[in-house]
């Protein structure tokens, strides 16, 4: 028994002068990760610390914490197609293949209203330019909530319903596939610039009353809002990611699905009243959507079965 004490002791002994080492061996790649953020942080005159700062914690949590790595490259595949889309969509109108002028949705929606924009009846009966309301706020909110929802969408269903994740991404691409045709074909003013006179960025207005500061575009003011392409109305993206996110949710459950129809619709709301796009752009958002959603589980269908 005191041999075999003895032998359990040793061992206990050589896993700890090993496991020192081991641990020293995980620490040094973090060393290194902030060691070159602060020299790159020096060389570029301290002007983005915070950026070289965030890249090495996300770093040395990468290479501390293994079991994250597979939802990592998931989710960074899923921004890549985002990333993909942004580019293609900045330089789709100069490609120079449009079939019509950016105004020709503006006619045919006029045709469609009895001579009058949506956009304009709508602004013309609830915004008020002197002192503004809360449904503006509000519906700016959703307008910009494009740039949360989708990516927690996707994060949800990693985490709750894998299968469904792959059916998500991959309609997320086709239907953004969808939308650069558009783009490229029938690049298009939205409301706020065919018709200036008429309709109100009313995004705009609400961040210029609210938080005190000028944004480039149609406020004419210094260049802080960023728009890659303001011709690239046509289809509107914000309601076919919104619609994605719709579909997505029915995967999730009856409540989490009748709140995605609710956020589809409000967000289809939104485009309008806010002059950011026509009715026909968030109607062939919602088709593009449909479109893309039932192409991506066709394909994966079809992946499934030749394995």
């Amino acid at each position: 028994m005191a041999r075999l004490n003895q032998n359990v002791y040793r061992r206990a002994r050589g896993v700890g002068t090993l496991e020192v080492p081991r641990r020293l061996r995980q620490l040094l790649p973090v060393v290194a990760f902030f060691a070159i953020a602060f020299t790159v942080d020096m060389i570029t005159g301290q002007s983005y610390s915070s950026a070289w700062g965030s890249a090495a914690i996300v770093a040395s949590v990468i290479h501390l914490v293994p079991a994250i790595r597979p939802a990592l490259v998931a989710l960074g595949g899923y921004a890549a197609i985002w990333v993909t889309f942004n580019l293609g969509r900045a330089f789709a109108e100069d490609i120079g293949l449009a079939i019509a002028e950016p105004e020709t949705i503006d006619g045919w929606e006029r045709a469609m209203f009895g001579g009058k924009l949506p956009s304009a009846s709508m602004q013309a009966r609830w915004f008020d330019a002197a002192q503004g309301g809360m449904h503006d706020v509000l519906l700016s909110l959703v307008h910009a909530s494009f740039f949360i929802m989708p990516f927690l969408m996707a994060g949800m269903l990693w985490w709750k319903r894998r299968r469904h994740f792959r059916d998500y991404a991959g309609a997320t691409a086709a239907t953004f596939a969808l939308g650069l045709l558009g783009f490229v074909f029938l690049p298009t003013a939205p409301p706020w610039m065919s018709d200036p006179g008429e309709v109100t960025r009313v995004t705009h207005h609400v961040l210029e009353q609210s938080a005190g500061f000028s944004l480039g575009g149609a406020s004419g003011g210094d260049a802080f809002w960023f728009e890659p392409n303001d011709l690239a109305a046509l289809p509107s993206v914000h309601v076919a990611a919104t619609v994605l996110v719709f579909l997505a949710a029915r995967r999730l459950g009856t409540l989490a699905g009748w709140l995605g129809g609710l956020y589809a619709l409000l967000m289809t709301l939104a485009v309008v009243y806010l002059g950011e796009h026509f009715v026909i752009d968030a109607l062939l958002g919602w088709g593009m959507a449909l479109v893309g959603w039932h192409l991506s589980r066709a394909g994966m269908g079809f992946f499934a079965r030749i394995r």
